[in-house]
């Protein structure tokens, strides 16, 4: 009997169903795993110019196996979830007419000949249909998104577009482009990358939509954007789910901070000024910082609080909120925007307000005068 090789070591190994496993180093695997030529060996029937056919249309399908067992374990059920996003794979690839050749049928015989979970026929008919097979569960577009991936977007790295996916998130993908390429002609790599791109920005819509409004706090608090750049922007989202209704998830991912304030404040100044003071009584501990207090009222304010159908919102919050006066006027950061305030109370006509504020700021070290 023909001996099969281990891939690791070259030593004979022991096939048990669709299983080997090599009793001197070890290591284990499907059969599909097996290079081409120790395959061939377990099909006489099948020659090893076929084998080298088949073998990247099986290292796809390794692949998408390999992930979802190291994900969800190993079972039928997961067994079953491999081969149907293995035959999405082969079915939207075949969804061109100019892909429909009969080399690829050709192909397709080839392989469910030696894998038995699923059929020729079966995928031509979804391609001549129109619609990739098992497509509700396995579509990936930027337009739509598949029930499967979409129950994996909470997994993805948060707020942390620079890291790497999980490995067994990395194979799926992986090995869903690599069974596409086979029959589209695509380059692989091409595949993953849109597939990858698509991926991230329904993540990023998953997280303006359902964000962590703790975990926001905490980081606006620690002054801490090394894990997500629009901390605050994120947080007034968390916070004021109705007033942020109107807009979009992509339109909200187009807005910074400051673009969020004062288009609220257009339609609704009094949660623009709540918006406001959430922010610096978060940041509270990092307003005596040049840096962060500069951040918040040089920029991510400044607009807001220069617009004079929302001053008058603000002048009254200050007359009853001594903290939001002090933030604002006794801050490591003074400048036009706290100038702005102080002209405003000469417009609405509030000179013990502007008395008020004007003492705070001459206590301020950090003041200087206006120029």
């Amino acid at each position: 009997m023909t001996k099969i090789q281990c891939p690791h070591c070259g030593s004979p190994v022991m096939v048990r169903g669709n299983q080997w496993e090599c009793g001197w180093c070890g290591d284990f695997g499907t059969l599909s795993s097996l290079p081409g030529s120790e395959r061939a060996k377990l099909c006489p029937q099948v020659d090893a110019a076929e084998s080298d056919v088949l073998e990247p249309l099986e290292q796809g399908v390794h692949s998408i196996l390999t992930g979802i067992q190291e994900h969800f374990g190993e079972g039928d059920s997961e067994n079953r979830m491999a081969a149907q996003l293995a035959i999405y794979g082969m079915s939207h690839a075949l969804l061109p007419t100019k892909n429909q050749t009969s080399s690829n049928l050709q192909l397709l015989q080839m392989f469910f000949k030696r894998y038995s979970f699923g059929t020729a026929a079966e995928v031509m008919a979804a391609s001549h249909s129109g619609t990739a097979a098992f497509q509700d569960q396995f579509l990936l577009t930027k337009e739509q998104l598949g029930s499967f991936w979409k129950g994996l977007l909470p997994e993805l790295p948060r707020e942390e577009s620079y890291k790497a996916w999980p490995d067994w998130l990395f194979e799926m993908v992986d090995g869903l482009s690599r069974v596409e390429s086979v029959f589209s002609g695509e380059d692989s790599s091409v595949l993953f990358d849109a597939y990858q791109e698509a991926l991230e920005a329904h993540g990023r819509i998953d997280q303006v939509r359902h964000p962590d409004r703790a975990a926001l706090e905490d980081a606006v608090r620690r002054w801490d954007f090394s894990q997500n750049e629009w901390i605050c922007r994120d947080l007034l989202i968390a916070a004021f789910p109705k007033a942020v209704k109107r807009w979009t998830a992509d339109e909200l991912l187009n807005m910074d901070t400051m673009d969020l304030l004062i288009q609220t404040g257009e339609q609704d100044p009094d949660t623009a000024v709540q918006m406001m003071e959430l922010l610096l009584d978060t940041a509270e501990d990092h307003l005596q910082e040049p840096e962060a207090a500069e951040q918040l009222l040089g920029n991510d304010l400044y607009d807001l609080c220069q617009d004079q159908g929302v001053q008058p919102k603000i002048l009254e919050q200050l007359k009853k909120d001594d903290s939001l006066a002090q933030h604002l006027f006794q801050s490591a950061y003074v400048g036009e925007l706290q100038e702005g305030l102080l002209e405003a109370c000469d417009w609405f006509d509030e000179r013990a307000l502007k008395e008020q504020l004007q003492d705070l700021l001459d206590q301020n070290p950090y003041f200087e005068g206006f120029e």
